[in-house]
């Protein structure tokens, strides 16, 4: 895909009912696990099950300036938890 700077992207994604946490990779079923996001990706979105299967993570990489503009919307911040401590 071309980019252009004078275009805002943004990529969502979603691992939701892949069943990772049920995957055995050789050494076990994972505890938690995470998508990787590098400085140069921004503008991503991935939604990832919780462990329990009760929930969903949203795993989000943003510029410096458009998260704080996210971490600072109340009515969004009603409907998350932002960096929920990991329960192993």
């Amino acid at each position: 895909m071309a980019m252009s700077k004078d275009i805002d992207y943004y990529n969502c994604t979603s691992w939701c009912n892949f069943e990772l946490y049920g995957a055995d990779f050789g050494w076990g079923k994972p505890t938690w696990l995470s998508p990787v996001f590098t400085r140069e990706r921004k503008n991503v979105v991935c939604l990832i099950d919780t462990r329990d299967a009760g929930g969903i993570e949203a795993w989000i990489s943003l510029s410096p300036e458009d998260m704080a503009l996210y971490e600072s919307n109340k009515e969004l911040l009603e409907f998350s938890a932002a960096n929920p401590r990991v329960s192993v």
